[in-house]
């Protein structure tokens, strides 16, 4: 193991005068402290993590027990999230996978993955490092604010060593992202972390212990690299103390979030959503009572949006319900026909909508219908009856984001097709040869494909940047075991022309979020944002992230009744700049 009179050596042991020969000297001993870092590595596959930190983070007292990080709680290993949503364990992701750290091999680095208690993990979110804020309520001598999150004074070292090594580790070598710490309190999105200059001191009023030397050994053993900022602790002030030498933890003339320009975009797919307690919208749906739409309506209030795409939406009295007019302006789709909502369960149908903050917009942006998405599907009910009927249009709604332009389309695509190839459209089902129900649902689904990117490259050739928004029923992020994408309708939209043309799309990865701990449930996200390159040049920060229900464990809500509230949980973009 080097030692840290290298460290020395390297900062000051050359001649040099000159003001960027210490420059030099710096990056000498970060890229040696890489070097290092990475040597070694052999990254787990993230289904692997798990086992891999019940070892890592095993209490010593109780077998078959581990310690939970930010609580301090020993626990049964084999009490998991998906039994036990607020008091299972999960993996917490010290520098969210949000913030950069989802792309492999960082996601399943066991350097930053820490076993949590689910629900004060869902709490910390992907918010900076920093002192105060309000009791978070379950973890001991835990705050939380806005924009930061401190953890109890027992692990504040700890996170702080655990970002050193990130910090350095990742540097946007070999396809790997380059992340980086700050001293300022980031905005959400993004591949920077706060706050540098707090951590430090962390890092210095909470010296390395002996637990956490014996998880740097036993993580060794598991991945093949060690974190040498807990065996040599003198590098982290070496490699990062001249950023806090006169800097105040956060930095002058930094904006923090609170007094940055926020935009925050919703889709969300309210099932079968009536204007009437009690009865169900059509055939087969659920009907909500009265506490049901309360709880909608508290986590409309919850979300704060500014714009949500809405799917489903029986009428305007409906959704009204959820999104009260004296907060909202509500636009509807214009296949719906007022008073239709009135009409027996078997014409009552579901619309696109959109609703707009009067916080936010005096006046509602003006929102223009895109029936070219509401195409003829022909084919067969699940009875067997032949039929033919309309799909959902879409909703253009034309906003302002940093002096520019910016066209947002709210959609609801043909369902049934979520997995199916698109090219060629499968026929004959894959396992019994019979004729393919789906084939019908994938044929109509490719032509509103079609549509849906004519749309956005003539968008990306008038220069104006595109947010696509809504269920897509697709699973638009499934990928091979080497990570790469093979989703049909994303190729196809994504494939790079013209021009090379490129697209982002959100969330990424499964759904651990939505109804985590029912049987019935699917894990791919289908409820999405796919977004042009330029979006980026717009913001200053960009994150998506789904919300739980928050109702997970209430029996009211078992099985197909979750779609009292929805089986879809709500998707949210929160741009800041």
């Amino acid at each position: 193991m080097k030692q840290f009179g290298l460290l020395i050596s390297l900062l000051f042991g050359t001649a040099a005068t000159a003001a960027n020969a210490q420059t030099t000297s710096l990056d000498l001993l970060r890229a040696d402290t890489h070097d290092r870092l990475v040597q070694g590595h052999q990254p787990l596959a993230y289904s692997q993590t798990d086992e891999a930190m019940e070892i890592i983070h095993a209490d010593e007292a109780i077998p078959g027990n581990l310690l939970l990080f930010y609580t301090g709680r020993s626990q049964d290993s084999d009490q998991w999230v998906s039994g036990d949503s607020q008091n299972g364990w999960n993996r917490e992701h010290l520098w969210p996978q949000s913030r950069g750290a989802r792309a492999f091999p960082a996601k399943s680095d066991l350097f930053h993955l820490m076993p949590t208690d689910a629900s004060v993990n869902q709490r910390r979110g992907n918010l900076n490092f920093d002192d105060g804020g309000s009791p978070e309520g379950e973890a001991p001598d835990t705050f939380l604010d806005a924009d930061s999150f401190e953890p109890r004074d027992e692990v504040k070292g700890d996170v702080a060593r655990s970002l050193f090594y990130v910090d350095v580790r990742y540097e946007g070598t070999n396809g790997e992202p380059d992340l980086s710490l700050v001293d300022a309190s980031t905005p959400t999105g993004g591949t920077s972390l706060g706050d540098l200059c707090t951590l430090l001191a962390w890092h210095q009023s909470d010296p390395v212990s002996a637990e956490e030397i014996a998880r740097n050994n036993a993580t060794q053993a598991e991945q093949g690299n060690r974190n040498v900022f807990i065996d040599e602790p003198d590098l982290a002030t070496a490699i990062f103390g001249h950023e806090c030498v006169s800097t105040p933890v956060v930095a002058t003339g930094v904006t923090t979030p609170a007094a940055q320009e926020r935009l925050r975009i919703a889709t969300w797919n309210i099932a079968n959503l009536h204007h009437v307690s009690g009865v169900p919208l059509r055939s087969g749906s659920k009907a909500r009572d009265d506490e049901d739409f309360a709880r909608l309506a508290a986590l409309a209030e919850q979300l704060d949006l500014d714009i949500a795409a809405l799917q489903e939406i029986g009428s305007p009295a409906a959704l009204e319900r959820v999104f009260p007019s004296a907060d909202y302006h509500v636009v509807m789709s214009d296949r719906y026909v007022p008073g239709s909502e009135n009409l027996p369960a078997d014409q009552r149908g579901i619309y696109t909508a959109m609703v707009f903050s009067r916080e936010r917009f005096a006046t509602a942006p003006e929102v223009i219908q895109m029936p070219a998405l509401s195409i003829l599907h022909i084919g067969f009910d699940r009875d067997g009856t032949p039929s033919s009927r309309a799909t959902r249009g879409g909703l253009i709604a034309e906003i302002e984001l940093g002096g520019e332009t910016v066209r947002l389309l709210g959609v609801h695509l043909k369902s049934f097709c979520h997995r199916w190839s698109l090219d060629p459209i499968t026929d004959q089902h894959p396992t019994t040869g019979k004729p393919f129900s789906s084939r019908f649902d994938c044929r109509t689904l490719r032509a509103q494909l079609s549509i849906l990117e004519s749309w956005i490259e003539q968008q990306a050739a008038q220069g104006v940047t595109s947010i696509v928004l809504g269920d897509f029923n697709r699973n638009l992020n499934t990928e091979d075991s080497a990570g790469n994408s093979i989703d049909d309708f994303w190729l196809d939209l994504n494939d790079g022309t013209p021009n090379s043309l490129s697209l982002s799309k959100g969330p990424l990865g499964l759904d651990d979020v939505c109804w985590p701990d029912h049987s019935d449930r699917f894990d791919q996200h289908i409820d999405l944002f796919v977004f042009d390159e330029n979006l980026s040049d717009l913001v200053s920060g960009m994150d998506i992230q789904k919300h739980t229900m928050g109702f997970e464990n209430d029996p009211k809500y078992s099985g197909k009744d979750k779609q009292r509230l929805s089986d879809h949980c709500p998707v949210v973009m929160t741009l800041t700049r």
